[in-house]
């Protein structure tokens, strides 16, 4: 039998460990690509993670953005986005000027499955931070994706992004809206990328929603890229994505001269390359041969 719950930070979470867990390796979010996630914050009251895919757009999960007190959605102006946060320090901030919840979401988070497809959210930034961090392409990735990694902030990391890598997807849902992989997700994750690493970058997979355990796994599951496309079903949300270059572009760094780094150098240094050149080409290799030691 197989259980389901939400992964936003104030969700009740009961994870068992995989037998064969993937890693989870802390990384330096003000270096690129890992800037281009970073936290939600809600008034100051709840957190999840988000990632940019432009200068001035990101995607989260929905049940982030809905406040379970009020029985009413977060106010824009009360939800701000810090951009490869890390220690305490928000050099990279802007508040939400605005939102677009998935068509057909129902506020109050559901228990299960069901209509988990629809968990996602499009907001706008004040400030386009994407400039200074960078984002993530959402052209998809090929039909073999390579290493897969899920990046957030969860519960005991809340203030230092982790990344759990060399996941694998091992199934689909509501005909491949809803995509599983065996990353371990927690508090926190919730809206973060799942991430396709690739030699010219990472590629956006989708976005964590929801964990899941079996007897002896646990995996999480994120709503497929396709969704944010997806006009038919998505009528208002998709198209406020696609406005937004959902599906058109590839991921682009940060401008240089900035305060991100612009390749994942302490990163690549920490999977065991010290004289290697730290490139994104570089990271993709390291992290799919790391795990294929460790698994």
């Amino acid at each position: 039998m197989l259980h389901f719950r939400l992964c936003a930070v104030l969700a009740a979470l009961a994870v068992t460990p995989a037998l064969a867990a993937p890693q989870r390796l802390r990384v330096e979010a003000m270096e690129y690509p890992w800037s281009a996630v970073g936290r939600l914050n809600m008034a100051g009251r709840s957190y999840c993670s988000a990632v940019l895919i432009g200068e001035r757009h990101i995607l989260t999960a929905a049940h982030c953005l809905w406040n379970a007190r009020s029985q009413d959605w977060w106010p824009a102006g009360s939800v701000h986005f810090i951009a490869g946060y890390q220690g305490g320090e928000a050099i990279l901030v802007s508040l939400v000027k605005n939102y677009v919840i998935a068509d057909h979401y129902q506020g109050e988070p559901p228990a299960g499955l069901s209509h988990s497809a629809t968990d996602w959210a499009i907001a706008e930034l004040e400030e386009p931070l994407g400039k200074s961090a960078g984002w993530i392409g959402t052209t998809g990735a090929n039909a073999h994706p390579g290493t897969i990694g899920q990046v957030g902030y969860r519960a005991e990391s809340a203030h230092a992004m982790t990344l759990d890598y060399g996941c694998r997807m091992i199934g689909q849902a509501d005909q491949g809206r809803v995509l599983w992989d065996d990353c371990e997700a927690a508090h926190g994750d919730s809206g973060g990328p799942i991430m396709s690493f690739q030699p010219d970058g990472p590629h956006l997979l989708g976005i964590t929603v929801l964990v899941g355990k079996s007897p002896d796994h646990a995996f999480t599951g994120g709503v497929a890229l396709s969704n944010f496309s997806d006009i038919a079903h998505f009528p208002l949300a998709a198209r406020a994505a696609l406005d937004a270059g959902v599906g058109r572009g590839a991921g682009r760094g940060p401008d240089p001269g900035g305060a991100v780094t612009l390749l994942p150098a302490k990163t690549v240094m920490a999977l065991g390359d010290r004289q290697g050149a730290p490139t994104l080409s570089a990271l993709a290799k390291l992290l799919d041969e790391t795990a294929q030691q460790r698994r």
